[in-house]
C-alpha cells in the first residue's frame, strides 16, 4: 500500500506538518508532483487524517494535565459512555483497555481544582461510570512523534 518514499514523506510531515510539498520533495530528490500525488493517495487511504499544531497549553494557562482510569458498570456501555466523555472538552484522548480500567482517558485542566470540577461535575456524573482513578502528571518527560520504519 505505502512504499519506503511514503514513508519518508510521512516522517517529513510529522517533524513539520506546515513544511510544503517542494521542501519535501527537494529532501526527497523527486518531484513536487509526484510528492504531492503520494499526499493526496495517503489523505485518500486515510492514513494522514490531518494536519495539526503542537500547543504547549501551560503557555495558555492549562496548567495540570491528568490521566484518569474509568471504571465501567458494564463493558457494553462503552459506546455510549465514550459518546459522553465526547462532549467533555478537557479530555483530549480516551482509550478503550485491557487491564484494570475499561477507558484510560487523558484532560487538560487549568490547575487542580478546575480539575476537580471537571471529574466531580462532568465526567463522574456521566451513566455508565462506576468509578474513577485519577493521576495527576508531575511532568512530561517524552513528548514526539514516531518516526516511521
Amino acid at each position: 500500500m505505502i512504499d519506503e518514499t511514503d514513508l519518508k514523506i510521512l516522517n517529513a510531515l510529522l517533524s513539520n506538518s506546515r513544511a510544503s510539498t517542494t521542501k519535501i520533495a527537494s529532501q526527497l530528490n523527486i518531484s513536487n508532483v509526484a510528492t504531492q500525488a503520494r499526499i493526496n493517495k495517503m489523505e485518500k487511504l486515510g492514513i494522514i487524517k490531518s494536519y495539526t499544531a503542537q500547543i504547549d497549553y501551560n503557555l495558555i494557562d492549562y496548567k495540570t494535565t491528568a490521566y484518569i482510569g474509568i471504571y465501567l458498570e458494564k463493558a457494553k456501555n462503552y459506546p455510549e459512555v465514550l459518546a459522553q466523555l465526547e462532549q467533555v472538552p478537557y479530555i483530549t484522548e480516551a482509550h478503550f483497555t485491557t487491564g484494570t480500567y475499561s477507558i484510560f482517558a487523558k484532560i487538560l485542566a487549568k490547575d487542580n481544582l478546575h480539575l476537580m470540577e471537571i471529574l466531580s461535575e462532568q465526567i463522574q456524573n456521566i451513566d455508565g461510570i462506576a468509578r474513577t482513578e485519577t493521576f495527576i502528571s508531575l511532568n512530561k518527560g517524552i513528548h514526539k512523534s514516531m518516526q516511521l520504519t
